[in-house]
């Protein structure tokens, strides 16, 4: 069974459309077509259910897709492997990371970690929804490190390292607030604040806390970036509430302050550092990962 057309069948599964999938993998549809039949030939098994809003798998494509999935990443692994005997030290480290780290903790690891390994390239997934969004491109293989809250108790789960991160408030130094060394959620009441959606774990968490006080916020914007929330906090129209993490370089700049929570639900969310348990890492990913865990644990 050629590598090529396990790879044709897992991007037909993924598209769920013989002519989306063979816009990815640049061959025609009649080719890509002929090759499905005959794999399916081959198993003996129809692996695809053809409806007409597309393809889905069958319980038998789900069978091959699991290994399909193992012996492709596992070729990967290998070229890796001989890449790094070779002393080529190249390869490809795929990452998740929710919004909130990926600026302030893992651009800064990818940039040290280049320095020593310049053949080395990255894909990272940003993370701007659910902690759900990271899990899947963990467990469906599609990333070797996740950084994400530690809401998600799994045994397929290890995390390698974690870090709290407290909520803050995040103001501009001119807001009336600015001045205050810590801050209740019921100080908010009243005040205008710029809200992350409602599908953003960040958001969720907020929420818990305040549905356990019983207390409501005037959310004057929701936007579905960090970055555009702290832009508003800047603008001094109101305010923000982030991990204080997620504002550290513009704290440091001066162009915005983080006055902590005092709710203890919200001063002791962690962050974890994570691997599928079932999935091998290559040596350079290893190896990133140990940095990124050093930078994790002095964060």
């Amino acid at each position: 069974m050629k590598l090529e057309v396990l790879r044709y069948f897992l991007e037909v599964g993924q598209e769920g459309s013989i002519r989306k999938a063979s816009e990815r993998v640049n061959i025609t549809p009649s080719a890509l077509s002929r090759h499905i039949a005959m794999l399916e030939h081959m198993v003996g098994a129809e692996l695809f259910e053809r409806r007409s809003r597309g393809m889905t798998l069958t319980d038998e494509g789900l069978i091959l897709k699991k290994y399909a999935l193992r012996t492709v990443n596992n070729v990967d692994l290998v070229k890796s492997a001989i890449k790094e005997i070779r002393g080529m030290r190249s390869g490809v480290i795929k990452v998740a990371a929710i919004e909130i780290v990926a600026s302030t903790l893992l651009f800064p690891a990818i940039r040290e970690f280049r320095t020593q390994h310049p053949g080395v390239t990255f894909q990272v997934e940003v993370i701007t929804r659910e902690n759900d969004e990271a899990l899947h491109y963990l467990f469906k293989d599609q990333v070797d490190i996740a950084m994400m809250y530690k809401l998600n108790p799994s045994s397929e789960l290890e995390y390698v390292a974690e870090f709290e991160t407290p909520f803050a408030v995040i103001a501009s130094p001119q807001h009336a607030l600015s001045s205050k060394t810590e801050l209740s959620t019921a100080d908010l009441v009243g005040i205008p604040i710029a809200t992350l959606s409602n599908a953003n774990a960040t958001r969720k968490i907020m929420e818990k806390a305040l549905a356990s006080s019983g207390i409501e916020l005037d959310y004057m914007l929701q936007v579905n970036s960090v970055e555009m929330a702290k832009e508003f906090a800047q603008t001094g129209l109101g305010v923000t509430v982030l991990p204080s993490i997620a504002a550290r370089l513009e704290c440091a700049k001066g162009l915005l302050v983080a006055i902590p929570l005092t709710e203890w639900s919200l001063r002791r969310v962690r962050v974890g550092l994570c691997t599928h348990r079932d999935h091998s890492l290559s040596k350079i990913a290893t190896s990133f990962l140990d940095h990124l865990k050093q930078r994790c644990t002095a964060h």
